[in-house]
């Protein structure tokens, strides 16, 4: 666990902790209510009995135990004795109604946020450094935007980038944590990953916060590696003594001995075939340099062709990120 996120998770933990023994409504199911359903779960094996959502569309499934905020008014299965985790940023109206009917409730963006709840006015032009504006939900990286000033929301389309590069777009712990996981990967001082086009440095943090002490990225955009480098300065990740960080600003086409040190590669669909073919060389011949055991990580992946014809992976696991609706494809080296 890294040390920038103690608090935020420390004030998740304590109302979450406190709901044991209670049947818990969700009110609200956007971003925030999505990632408080998710943490409640990952960390304490904690679901809710309710899920309030304004949100009827067609794509709703009727099957999940979705209400609309007129279960307020029903003793059903004795929610009148649950609490309420309201996932709504910023919404008076929710307090009011969990007040009037008399319900305990915890406001999650007020307890993490406060005062800062509203991000400030962001006038800049550049998508490269513009961020978020208005309401914060509750998440991981919206934390480090607020408290630490980072810059890691905003996406960046391919339009922006050098031909052969895809979108960018962040990664955090919600979507790479149950990815690792699935690897049943079993950390020591020895492992350490390399994330192909890293962009502003999320999955990288990602990476130490699940317990990698050496992490390795590179970026082509001299725009998202300078944010990436400011992200890490910023959180003092860049000159940490428990953790090795290397940042490259390269084509990663170009990334040859420096991959000797990593035994984990991850792959986030960074870009087309003419540069992927190369990187996987690359990793092949790091494999030459010195056999060892090696990991790949590939989502979204196109090119699964490249990498059996690579000759030393062998696909153990392959299923779907749940958050994102994205196939992933784990390998290993042959035995």
């Amino acid at each position: 666990m890294l040390e920038c996120f103690y608090k935020f998770r420390k004030a998740l933990d304590e109302i979450m902790i406190n709901a044991f023994g209670h049947r818990i409504i969700l009110y609200g199911y956007g971003r925030t209510g999505r990632f408080l359903e998710w943490y409640a779960d990952y960390y304490h094996s904690v679901k809710p009995d309710f899920i309030i959502t304004s949100d009827w569309s067609n794509a709703m499934p009727y099957s999940l135990p979705y209400f609309r905020d007129s279960l307020f008014e029903f003793n059903y299965a004795d929610v009148k004795d649950a609490i309420v985790w309201l996932a709504l940023p910023g919404d008076e109206e929710a307090k009011e109604k969990c007040e009037k009917y008399k319900f305990e409730y915890y406001d999650f963006a007020d307890v993490i946020y406060g005062e800062r709840l509203i991000a400030e006015e962001n006038d800049s032009e550049n998508i490269f450094t513009k961020k978020k504006t208005g309401i914060h939900d509750v998440q991981f990286m919206e934390y480090l935007e607020c408290f630490y000033g980072c810059n890691f929301l905003t996406s960046v389309s391919k339009e922006y980038l050098t031909k052969g590069a895809h979108n960018y777009a962040i990664s955090t712990q919600r979507e790479i944590f149950p990815i690792l996981d699935k690897c049943h990967i079993i950390l020591s001082k020895d492992d350490a990953i390399f994330d192909f086009g890293c962009g502003k440095g999320g999955a990288m943090i990602t990476f130490m916060d699940y317990g990698f002490s050496k992490v390795g990225g590179v970026e082509f955009s001299e725009q998202l590696y300078n944010e990436a480098k400011d992200n890490l300065k910023k959180l003092g990740l860049d000159s940490c003594k428990e953790k090795q960080v290397e940042l490259y600003h390269n084509d990663a086409s170009k990334v040859t001995h420096e991959l000797d040190i990593y035994n984990w590669f991850y792959f986030f669909d960074p870009f087309e075939r003419q540069i992927f073919e190369p990187v996987i060389s690359n990793i092949y011949d790091s494999y030459l340099r010195k056999p060892r055991k090696l990991n790949l990580i590939s989502i979204n992946p196109r090119y699964h062709d490249v990498i059996e014809k690579c000759e030393i992976f062998v696909m153990i696991n392959q299923f779907c990120a749940a958050t994102r609706q994205k196939v992933v494809n784990i390998y290993i080296t042959k035995e």
